[in-house]
């Protein structure tokens, strides 16, 4: 049975959620949730919120799906046992440290991948099933044969159907973080996005996208297997979760849907299904117009509709009252019976109780998410049962029939245990840090972009550059590595074909840059990229139990935090070179590949250019500032190397760039210290 997800921001919108019909909702704390601006729980109401959704039957999922500094590790272990003894049926997370604290302090809590995580391919669904996570929200990007596909793992699957869509993959965009220091990581995305950004000038707002509306493919995930069908909007109105819950409740069970209301809620120029319909282009853009700002009498429409709960299961009832003995109640619907006893009866004084007052009853099933089907009484003649006691007896048999909702069985039962094999090679090019040195490394994008090789320790390139120029490696095999891709949409045979070659040629090194890297990649010495988003110790612990080598910090981290990370395993950070500041399956440059040539430049409202590329499988916008530390690496603690990232530079611009970081050169261009001292 498929589960339809709407989010909760307040208990104004928990009330919209359940009483249009939610199967499940989901809310976040008050701190560590991606959604840092909703209005969100503290402790003490997400316990009540809880008790709130299993008095109905439905399931709480809380979202502690921010990276997280050591700092805050010891908090979050003690929210997360508070969540488990209240209740809540699974936690939604992104960052490997909370998943590493979860398996420590409780190991049979529910877990599930958040879209933040960038998990987009059958290897990644099937690494997080390993890890134990019971489901994966796959990234808003993937087309329906590519979900199709994940859906045959033995794991849930859930769908972003409806809301917002972000231009850039989640858990990849560092716009907002670079450019204003609100991290989407850390729940405080600046939406950037919706600004002007273009190759015109003025600019437009071209990296705005409309928002998503898969209520026509609806039947189609069904049909391949999608779980979970999930509502976007814990910072939206009650109204909309409650039109957005209406609709998908209504279009789930059969029945024809109208989407005018939908429309008018809330919308930018229209909605879109591009990506699930793998027509992306110029018509899935779109921004908030005043025509779509919806009406007060239509907020008023829609409020009248969740003023009580949605009546959505049948229930048949039988009543027993005999002579001497408990009332006996079995209510029953579609996931099973529960029996309730009530006092033995009196014998009647005056008027005794009847079928016809027993049916009066229990046909009054107002409040709750059931309706009568069918009644059958068995009452001794004499026998007198007070108003106040049948109406207790039906309230516990239909409170003991939506907890039995939450057992049902909808789900997938995972083994969170994960015992992983190390099925990857361990490398001592760390040992000369035993020295205090500091490493060097490269990260190229083009081949050619090799230069300085006795500088670098390890110079990682582009998997299809690499690929392409195999006839070059030669007696460079043992510095080079294969830098995978932040993603890999439809890639994955691909890319198996291409580490199968190279690992044939004696090339022994990777960069994982996305989870789904990991199984594709055995007996490769791995060095995790700056995209798995590493923050804290149990990151870096975890990430070492499954056989990584090294890591790149996330860029994201200050120094300050970095020097807190207590780890066993080297640490390198990015230290030179343009961040990729959005990845995208979207192109943004309105202007024909003839005329773009695969390198353009957005401008955005304050003059600064973007650089653009476009790569296998998506397009990639990269900081207008390069950043640059050169100069201060004497203020690198707890760092072990540091890593040149060549993207758009030529072969003679990385040389440059080479010598002067060697040479610790203070450049004079424009140039920026990321977030190393001013952090999120």
């Amino acid at each position: 049975m498929s589960e339809l997800l709407a989010p909760v921001g307040s208990f104004e919108k928990l009330k919209a959620a359940v009483y249009s019909g939610a199967d499940a909702v989901y809310f976040g704390f008050k701190k560590f949730s991606a959604r840092k601006n909703a209005q969100n729980f503290d402790l003490s109401e997400i316990l009540e919120v809880v008790r709130f959704c299993h008095d109905f039957g439905v399931k709480a999922y809380v979202t502690l799906n921010t990276i997280v500094n050591d700092v805050e590790l010891e908090e979050v272990k003690n929210i997360i046992c508070q969540l488990k003894e209240m209740g809540v049926d699974a936690l939604i997370i992104q960052d490997l440290g909370i998943l590493n604290v979860i398996k420590q302090v409780a190991p049979d809590f529910k877990i599930h991948a958040s879209t933040q995580m960038s998990v987009h391919s059958l290897s990644g669904v099937r690494f997080l099933r390993e890890l134990g996570f019971s489901r994966v929200v796959v990234a808003r990007e993937m087309t329906l044969s590519e979900i199709a596909e994940v859906c045959k793992e033995n794991i849930e699957i859930e769908v972003f159907v409806h809301g917002a869509l972000c231009y850039c993959v989640s858990g990849q965009c560092l716009m907002s973080s670079m450019l204003g220091g609100r991290s989407a990581n850390r729940g405080e995305c600046a939406q950037p996005c919706r600004l002007p950004f273009s190759v015109s000038n003025p600019p437009t707002p071209d990296l705005s996208l409309k928002d998503l509306c898969a209520i026509d493919v609806l039947d189609s995930l069904k049909e391949i297997g999608v779980h979970s069908f999930k509502i976007e909007g814990r910072m939206k109105r009650p109204e909309y979760v409650a039109a957005a819950t209406i609709a998908y409740r209504k279009k789930i069970d059969g029945f024809s849907v109208d989407k005018n209301d939908l429309l008018n809620v809330f919308s930018r120029s229209g909605f879109t299904n591009g990506y699930i319909n793998n027509q992306r282009g110029r018509d899935m853009f779109g921004v908030r117009r005043k025509e779509d700002m919806a009406t007060k009498d239509l907020y008023s429409k829609i409020k009248e509709n969740y003023r009580r709960p949605l009546q959505r299961f049948n229930i048949n009832v039988e009543i027993f009252v005999k002579k001497e003995k408990p009332i006996c109640l079995r209510v029953s619907d579609q996931f099973g019976m529960v029996e309730v006893l009530g006092n033995v009866p009196e014998e009647a004084k005056t008027i005794s109780l009847n079928e016809d007052r027993l049916r009066e009853c229990f046909g009054k099933l107002g409040g709750t998410i059931y309706k009568l089907r069918q009644i059958r009484v068995d009452v001794d003649c004499g026998l007198y049962v007070s108003n106040s006691h049948l109406n207790e007896l039906k309230k516990s048999a239909v409170l003991k029939l939506s907890r039995k909702h939450l057992n049902s069985n909808r789900s997938i039962n995972i083994n969170n245990d994960y015992e992983i094999q190390n099925r990857f090679k361990k490398d001592n090019i760390n040992k000369r840090y035993e020295s205090g040195k500091i490493g060097l490394r490269a990260e190229c994008e083009r081949f050619e972009q090799i230069v300085c090789v006795d500088q670098f320790e390890l110079i990682s390139v582009n998997i299809d550059e690499l690929f392409d120029n195999s006839e070059k490696i030669g007696s460079l095999v043992d510095k080079i590595g294969i830098l995978m891709p932040q993603t890999m949409f439809g890639r994955e045979s691909d890319l198996i074909g291409k580490i199968d070659f190279l690992k044939k040629l004696g090339v022994r090194h990777a960069t994982v840059q996305n989870l789904g890297h990991v199984p594709l990649l055995n007996d490769f010495v791995l060095h995790g990229g700056f995209s798995l988003n590493i923050a804290n110790s149990e990151s870096v612990k975890f990430l070492d139990s499954v056989g990584f080598n090294d890591f790149i910090v996330s860029t994201e981290c200050s120094l300050e935090t970095i020097s807190t990370i207590c780890k066993k395993t080297p640490l390198g950070i990015i230290a030179a070179g343009r961040l990729p500041l959005m990845v995208s399956r979207n192109c943004p440059v309105n202007i024909s590949c003839d005329e773009c040539r695969y390198s353009s430049n957005l401008l955005d409202r304050k003059g600064k250019l973007f650089p653009v590329r476009c790569g296998k499988d998506c397009y990639k916008i990269f900081n207008s500032d390069v950043l640059w530390m050169a100069d201060r690496q004497h203020e690198l603690k707890n760092i072990d190397f540091g890593v040149l990232k060549f993207t758009i530079e030529d072969k003679n611009e990385a040389e440059i760039v080479t010598e002067n970081f060697i040479q610790k050169v203070k450049l004079k261009s424009d140039y920026t210290r990321g977030l190393y001292y001013r952090g999120i």
